[in-house]
């Protein structure tokens, strides 16, 4: 067997490394033009560490794929059904996002879940008077009036309060026991009063004014129509004289004038003292037997 030349192996190598190159190149490319097999079933994880009470958005979770065994009890599967959800407890990064851990209604919550957003649940006590005859019910708006009587204020004033303020619960069922008088009230209504109360949803600065209100006066509610109004009343101060002006009793004013037309009374004479000891009116003649004093 003839031996090769130098030129004869340095062709052949050049062939096997064309050849080679060809290989891979056609190895590369079918591979890259196949799509990456991605395995397992979608399933929604948390981006970043989510806080309890926390409203679920599209920057905190993610859809990601997971083998079917590794997949958790009430895993979501879809991502849009936790966006608006609310958190009920903390969600750690990458942690799958499960039904139970989300309030899917606000009422799920408690009753804190019903109280508006920048809003205060505040109870107040009423009765069938003050709380519109026991006719309010959750969902309904009031406006609130507060009186005050000349002992606190220095007069009898009333005054519009707050207005379109939300019901969030009302309560009938207590009752309390109160001094009445027993002569104007019948012996089956004197000592208890039915009194509800009503849980209003307020800004904390109408919470305090309401509070002040209900220690320092009293509290009536006035119940707004179903349709919603736009418009706010003037709130402005009332006492008893804006309402009917500054009158004076008529009996008052007889005895007024019967005292201004009574003349003055003239002084009394002076008493003076006769030289004898004796005392006599000063002007008055003082007859003793013959004698004119």
């Amino acid at each position: 067997m003839a031996k090769l030349s130098s030129k004869g192996l340095m062709g052949i190598a050049l062939v096997l490394s064309f050849v080679t190159a060809v290989l891979v190149y056609n190895f590369l490319k079918q591979n890259a033009q196949k799509p990456a097999v991605i395995t397992g079933q979608p399933v929604v994880t948390a981006k970043i560490d989510i806080p309890a009470k926390t409203i679920i958005t599209a920057a905190m979770v993610k859809e990601s794929r997971v083998p079917s065994e590794y997949i958790q009890t009430g895993a979501i599967r879809e991502l849009p059904r936790v966006l608006g959800m609310v958190t009920s407890e903390v969600i750690v990064s990458g942690e799958q996002i499960l039904e139970r851990r989300l309030f899917t209604d606000k009422k799920q919550a408690g009753f804190s879940g019903v109280i508006p957003a920048g809003k205060r649940a505040m109870t107040v006590g009423v009765s069938d008077i003050t709380g519109v005859a026991g006719l309010l019910k959750a969902g309904d708006s009031v406006d609130a009036i507060v009186t005050f009587d000349q002992q606190v204020v220095g007069d009898n004033v009333g005054q519009l309060l707050l207005q379109n303020v939300l019901v969030l619960a009302v309560n009938r069922d207590s009752e309390v026991t109160q001094d009445r008088d027993p002569k104007r009230d019948s012996p089956k209504e004197a000592g208890v009063v039915k009194v509800a109360t009503v849980t209003l949803a307020v800004s904390p600065e109408d919470a305090t004014q309401i509070a002040i209100a209900e220690e320092k006066g009293k509290l009536r509610f006035a119940l707004r129509p179903y349709l919603p109004e736009t418009g706010v009343a003037i709130k402005q101060a009332v006492t008893p004289t804006s309402i009917v002006g500054v009158h004076k009793s008529p009996i008052q004013t007889g005895k007024e004038q019967q005292t201004s037309a009574v003349p003055a009374a003239s002084p009394a004479p002076a008493v003076g003292t006769t030289g004898k000891g004796t005392k006599s009116l000063t002007g008055i003649p003082v007859i003793r037997g013959t004698k004119t004093e």
